[in-house]
């Protein structure tokens, strides 16, 4: 009885050791990222991303690895990398639907891809029709179309 019971609670043990490294983990990611040492932010999410048993800190890893690839390397193609990672490993997260925001929002507004933004929203629409995103797909769809009318001026001229 009393060798289950130790098994019991070094079992909760180690699992609540793992979930207080992705903490400290985390913790010492966001750290990085305030003090604009993205780098060493980086290497600690992408510990996180190869150790982590927990999808919550795994997706937010791989999200703000996005970020990061993003808004401070404008790297667009890797930055695409993590969000399809997120949107094939972690379709049912809740960070799956910013990450194909994020991914259509890319193809439209950095790298020109009309054609894959357009249909990437409107699996978005599909996908999540109550979601408060879907005033922001609709207004960028509504840019989409001006996109068109303009390349379609310049043909028929």
């Amino acid at each position: 009885m009393n060798y289950k019971i130790f098994l019991i609670l070094f079992s909760l043990f180690i699992f609540s050791c793992k979930d207080n490294n992705d903490i400290v983990s985390w913790e010492k990611a966001q750290e990085f990222y305030i003090n604009n040492d993205f780098n060493s932010c980086l290497v600690e999410l992408s510990n996180i991303v190869e150790n982590s048993k927990n999808e919550i800190y795994v997706t937010k890893s791989l999200f703000l690895i996005s970020e990061i690839y993003l808004n401070e390397y404008k790297n667009y193609d890797i930055t695409v990398e993590f969000l399809n990672k997120i949107l094939w490993d972690y379709p049912d997260s809740e960070l799956a639907k910013r990450s194909l925001f994020t991914k259509a929002y890319i193809n439209s507004n950095y790298i020109q891809s009309f054609t894959d933004a357009r249909e990437l929203y409107n699996q978005f629409l599909e996908k999540y029709p109550n979601d408060d995103l879907v005033p922001s797909v609709q207004y960028e769809l509504s840019e989409l179309d001006k996109h068109n009318t303009t390349i379609q001026n310049l043909l028929n001229k």
